[in-house]
């Protein structure tokens, strides 16, 4: 669910990445059964770093290798909630279900198809209450508007995509209900196709951030380096794989200028274990 769950406010642009589902940039090679993700907290202590996990979430995959139930743990296995995701003949996402550790109804989501594409998303609350509906247009099959609305029937937000020459997104603009821009996001490409750099603008603060992605020599994602004002390093994101190139950690580091130096701090990780 992408922005089903819509925002009133405007908020600061956020350097950080660790919240981004790195799967945007790196999708899951072969078919694994499921994958366990774990979050940790960093700690420094006497000049080391310490984690610990604090957060847990499971993901189950079908034959077809479509998601079909993703689950929030404590660290010790506890569940905390579960969203199930039901396809069509086509297979099409076409429901999730959101369930708390009781199997109490959260939220439910709706999503309607044309032509086999995506044309409205509508979230339901425990009550069967709609709460928020998106709407989605094309061009072709390019995704170009994507509109989200309350319960009421009113506009909340707005996202405006346009592509280059070769169908790849371009930018993507974010607006609020009264059409201000809230973030945008400019993307550029290598000559070989890969994604080069992304730079968002907020338009709340006016910050801007540039992001490069890095490569390996077997064209595996293996940095992202973000950049703040004056073109200063403001934090990297360093990716690692297993045996079957997919992401098995991610480490986010701050880059702060301390005591003189450059000093690079842990600051989040993420584990990744599979079962194929």
């Amino acid at each position: 669910m992408k922005k089903i769950i819509a925002f009133l406010l405007a908020a600061g642009l956020s350097v950080s990445l660790f919240a981004t589902d790195i799967f945007k940039y790196v999708p899951i090679k072969g078919n694994p059964k499921n994958y366990v993700k774990t979050e940790y907290t960093i700690a420094s202590k006497f000049g080391n770093y310490f984690r610990t996990p604090s957060i847990k979430y499971l993901h189950t995959f079908n034959a077809d290798g479509q998601e079909i139930e993703s689950s929030e743990l404590t660290p010790r296995d506890i569940p905390l909630n579960k969203i199930t995701s039901t396809y069509d003949e086509n297979n099409n996402l076409i429901e999730q279900t959101c369930l708390s550790s009781d199997g109490e109804l959260i939220w439910k989501n709706i999503i309607t198809y044309k032509n086999g594409l995506k044309v409205d998303s509508s979230e339901y609350n425990s009550k069967g209450t709609l709460k928020a509906k998106s709407i989605y247009t094309y061009e072709g099959n390019l995704l170009v508007d994507e509109t989200g609305y309350d319960g009421e029937g009113a506009l909340v937000w707005k996202t405006v995509y346009k592509y280059n020459a070769a169908g790849k997104i371009e930018s993507s603009s974010d607006y609020n209900y009264d059409g201000v821009l809230d973030a945008a996001k400019v993307y550029a490409y290598s000559e070989e196709g890969l994604l080069d750099t992304i730079t968002e603008f907020d338009g709340f603060s006016t910050a801007t951030v540039k992001r490069v992605f890095r490569y390996d020599d077997n064209k595996l994602l293996s940095e992202i380096t973000s950049y703040g004002k004056e073109n200063q390093i403001i934090m990297r994101v360093l990716l690692k794989y297993d045996s079957a190139n997919n992401v098995n950690k991610v480490s986010e580091y701050t880059i702060a200028n301390k005591f003189g130096t450059t000093v690079n701090e842990l600051t989040g990780m993420s584990e990744f274990v599979y079962e194929y």
